[in-house]
């Protein structure tokens, strides 16, 4: 099962959609992870989830405040085979 999550940091000057990315590779698909709670508790998460090999913690989005709940966050796209 893990062969079936794959890495793909896309560098571009500038931003592309999950779905035009989608678009040009049919056989993968984007899937978002959020985390959301105390600051301490996301870094936690973050990089527990790194020292298991699912992502590369500056994988992850900046910590921004989350504006319905006002607590931190941060989101990850992982790539995963169809």
């Amino acid at each position: 099962m893990a062969e079936e999550f794959l890495s793909d940091h896309v560098e571009a000057s500038e931003p592309q959609s999950s779905k035009a990315i989608a678009s040009s590779r049919p056989d993968r698909e984007p899937v978002k992870i959020m985390v959301i709670g105390s600051r301490w508790a996301v870094m936690l998460i973050i990089h527990t989830l790194h020292q298991l090999r699912f992502a590369q913690a500056n994988d992850w989005s900046t910590l921004q405040i989350e504006p319905i709940t006002r607590q931190w966050m941060s989101v990850l796209i992982k790539w995963v085979k169809r």
